[in-house]
């Protein structure tokens, strides 16, 4: 039997013996150590996978795993940030928490980062590698691969470059133009020029263009690109009836809307074009502008001036200048007729003097000077307007 054992009996016995236990026991609480002669319960054993060391092997295991078999690695990362937050036991956990978030972030980059290199994405056009040619193949294959086709662009000559550049961009075409003549103008308001000629170029990264080459708007397309504007010469009509001059000028390809008709006689009024059509075999070209050979422009007014006279007619002949002469030689105010051989004087005639010392005149036709007085079949006229001069009632 034990000592203690012995005094623990003893005591119950003796009070002296219990005296000396109590003041054995202080003694020893004094002196900091245990009041019972037997060892205190050992402290508990972390576990070896719960260590830091344990916790880095395993983040560093997973990223190796990672490179290695991607799906393997998946899991391991996790399992690696799940150890990184575990502790059991109850035990306090080594790391601090700040220490557990920045261990979990850097596990998640080095497992990615690995990942990314070890296992790049493949691009579609990568996925599938393309079969080997065959020999037949090969041997047909072209030595340089085809362009690829141009998408699809309308045929825009004679249309408006408005147009033009609408269509062509809408098919995804590059648009550029420029005077398709030799005179370099400046391309200003598309809608007032002209497709003559279209050609298509090839651009950086694949891309198509097409530069049209135009002339404003009424004016003829050169033969060629960069030529000069073809513009139609003016024949000669001179002496020509009316309807032979314009059949010449359409053969000409001078617009007939750019013609302009005057007269030539001072007693005679400037017909309208559908007048001298009317009459065109009557109607004789005197004088024109331009003359034989000169250009006929855009800008260009066509001048006729148009006498008329038929086979009873007394003047045949176009006058020296325009409107010096009378068509009718009674109209002239200074024209005397000659007198008479004998007889009275016809009121009807057109020429002489009226008993009345009033000279005979033609109603309606020029005269002068105004406010002369004339007679005429038996009635008084004057020399009044409105507009020029006529023997009016």
């Amino acid at each position: 039997m034990s000592v203690g054992a012995e005094a623990v009996r003893l005591s119950r016995y003796d009070p002296a013996v219990t005296s000396i236990l109590s003041v054995t026991e202080e003694s020893a609480v004094a002196y900091g150590q245990p009041p019972y002669p037997y060892a205190p319960p050992p402290a508990p054993i972390r576990p070896w996978w719960q260590t830091s060391k344990a916790r880095l092997a395993f983040i560093g295991a997973a990223a190796i795993t990672m490179a290695i078999v991607e799906g393997l690695g998946i899991l391991l990362m996790f399992a690696s940030i799940a150890l990184i937050w575990i502790s059991t036991g109850g035990l306090r956990h080594p790391w601090k928490v700040w220490q557990r978030i920045a261990a979990t972030v850097g596990t998640l980059l080095l497992c990615l980062i690995v990942a990314g290199i070890a296992h790049p994405v493949k691009k579609k056009d990568d996925a599938k590698p393309a079969a080997a040619p065959t020999a037949a193949a090969t041997s047909k294959a072209p030595a340089t691969p085809a362009p690829a086709a141009a998408p699809q662009l309308g045929d825009y000559a004679g249309k408006a470059l408005s147009e033009a550049r609408k269509g062509a961009e809408a098919a995804g075409y590059t648009v550029g133009n420029r005077d398709a003549s030799n005179e370099s103008r400046e391309v200003v308001l598309a809608g007032n020029w002209t497709v003559c000629f279209q050609k298509i170029s090839d651009l950086a990264e694949g891309k198509k263009g097409v530069d049209f080459s135009v002339v404003k708007e009424g004016e003829p397309c050169p033969k060629e690109d960069g030529g000069a504007l073809p513009w139609p010469v003016m024949p000669n009509v001179v002496g020509a009836t009316y309807n032979k001059a314009v059949a010449d000028l359409k053969a000409a390809g001078v617009p007939l809307e750019r013609v302009k008709l005057e007269d030539v006689y001072l007693d005679t009024d400037t017909p309208t074009a559908e007048q001298a059509a009317k009459d065109g075999e009557e109607w004789h070209v005197c004088f024109q502008d331009p003359g034989k050979d000169g250009k006929v422009t855009s800008t260009t007014t066509v001048r006729l001036d148009l006498g008329r006279w038929s086979d009873a007619s007394l003047v045949k002949t176009c006058p020296a200048a325009k409107g010096t002469t009378y068509q009718i030689p009674a109209n002239d105010p200074d024209y005397k007729r000659p007198e008479p051989s004998g007889g009275d004087d016809d009121s009807s005639s057109q020429g002489g003097s009226t008993g009345g010392g009033a000279k005979t005149v033609h109603p309606g036709a020029f005269c002068s000077p105004a406010g002369a007085v004339g007679t005429a079949n038996g009635k008084t006229y004057t020399c009044k307007g409105p507009g020029q001069n006529r023997w009016r009632q």
